[in-house]
């Protein structure tokens, strides 16, 4: 079709330079007739050009042309007709996108590179108020709560952020996608923090509860170990000691465990040394076993700010579990810099653990081995405890294990809790 338009261009130019040409034989001036026919082509294409151009600026019809003209302005119109298609389907499908998006019943907010907003949902307005004006202002100067502003400049966003604003508790996710943009899912999980928050105190009043009758029942079973008795039933007394000890353990453990559970993000901590407290705890712990061999490895001196008997806690838990379970008895700390902070670590030599049992033991009450948690005891909280006071501190617990070759448990302080000394 293109050729034949082309053709038929040519030809046009050509009849009406013959015509030119025959006007100029008859009158004896040929040069002076071809001449003016080739004037008469370029002026009936100049007002077809026009006319185009008149069209192109949507100030007349389209040319009614058969040359190369009329062929594009048909190819345009063609193209336009397919392009307005193209876009009334993709705006429909962007309509029932944002439909789908305005009935979720997460907030949903879409950030640009810098964090500005670019649109958000109904349920965002909900949760956090927002307003139709507000599209345009940074996420930040909307959403003030300290947590979300270390989140959000941390710019680690692999975990969500659970925090608390206007009596309401959300969860945060953030996703990046695309050119750079971030797309922010908020969760109402207020109902799910309620529910939580009796299972703990449930838990904290019964493990009160029980200290009592395991005061009592561990002072009897004291003074009957100090009689003479017969050996069936010492034995007996000796199982019903062990057993109270052990549940002494879980119940102390457990209310620990809810005291950190419940205790508030927003507290103050303070600034303390830590190379004070890991001697300290090595010296507490130097008797745990008659083979045990406990050192400090690094010459890094600095305080960190947070709360000292959580951090007592995390390394008391996992010094004694590389006592229990490091079959030499050998335990290293080691406390050194690395690029987001201060990093302690403790690693024993002990049989490992299995790759699949790693992710899963900060679980309640988790064992690796049922059989020799029996013989070695505790309560299977110590890692719950640790994670949980962790989190205090802005820290995870990092696990490294291979079977036969020890496991190291590590954490960093981040930068901004930490200082020189």
């Amino acid at each position: 079709m293109r050729q034949g338009a082309f053709q038929r261009e040519v030809f046009r130019i050509i009849i009406i330079c013959a015509l030119g040409l025959a006007a100029g034989l008859s009158v004896g001036e040929p040069l002076f007739g071809l001449l003016g026919g080739l004037i008469v082509s370029q002026i009936i294409s100049v007002r077809i050009a026009t006319t185009l151009y008149r069209w192109a600026h949507r100030q007349g019809e389209a040319p009614q042309d058969n040359g190369l003209v009329g062929y594009s302005a048909d190819r345009l119109v063609l193209r336009e007709k397919n392009l307005k298609n193209r876009l009334l389907k993709q705006a429909t499908q962007l309509q029932r996108y944002s439909q789908g998006i305005e009935s979720l019943q997460d907030g949903v907010i879409i950030l640009d590179q810098n964090g500005h907003i670019t649109t958000f949902n109904g349920a965002a307005v909900r949760m956090l108020r927002l307003r139709k004006d507000d599209a345009g202002q940074h996420i930040k100067n909307l959403i003030r709560a300290p947590q979300f502003v270390r989140y959000f400049d941390k710019a680690d966003y692999s975990e969500p952020l659970q925090f608390d604003i206007r009596m309401l508790s959300l969860q945060l996710q953030i996703t990046e996608f695309g050119l750079e943009q971030k797309v922010m899912l908020i969760r109402d999980v207020t109902e799910k923090k309620r529910v939580e928050t009796m299972r703990q105190n449930f838990i904290a009043d019964v493990s009160h509860e029980l200290r009592t009758p395991l005061t009592v029942i561990n002072g009897y079973l004291e003074m009957f170990t100090g009689m003479d008795t017969p050996a069936p039933m010492a034995r007996a007394l000796e199982q019903m000691e062990s057993q109270s000890r052990r549940m002494t353990g879980i119940v102390n453990d457990l209310i620990e465990l809810s005291k950190l559970e419940s205790a508030s993000s927003e507290r103050s901590g303070e600034w303390f040394s830590i190379n004070t407290l890991c001697h300290e705890i090595v010296d507490q712990l130097q008797s745990y076993r008659e083979d045990s061999h406990l050192r400090i490895n690094g010459k890094v001196k600095a305080e960190i700010e947070g709360f000292p008997q959580e951090m007592r806690s995390v390394l008391t838990n996992l010094i004694t579990n590389a006592l229990k379970y490091g079959d030499d008895g050998d335990v290293m700390i080691s406390l050194e810099h690395s690029l987001k902070g201060l990093k302690i670590s403790v690693r024993d030599h002990g049989a490992g653990i299995p790759p699949e049992h790693i992710n899963r033991l900060t679980e309640r009450f988790y064992r690796v081995d049922e059989s020799r948690e029996s013989e070695i005891g505790g309560s299977g909280l110590g890692l719950s405890i640790v994670k949980h006071a962790l989190e205090h501190h802005d820290a995870t617990l990092q696990i490294d294990s291979a079977e036969g070759e020890g496991s190291t448990f590590s954490f960093v302080i981040p930068s901004f809790r930490v200082r020189q000394v």
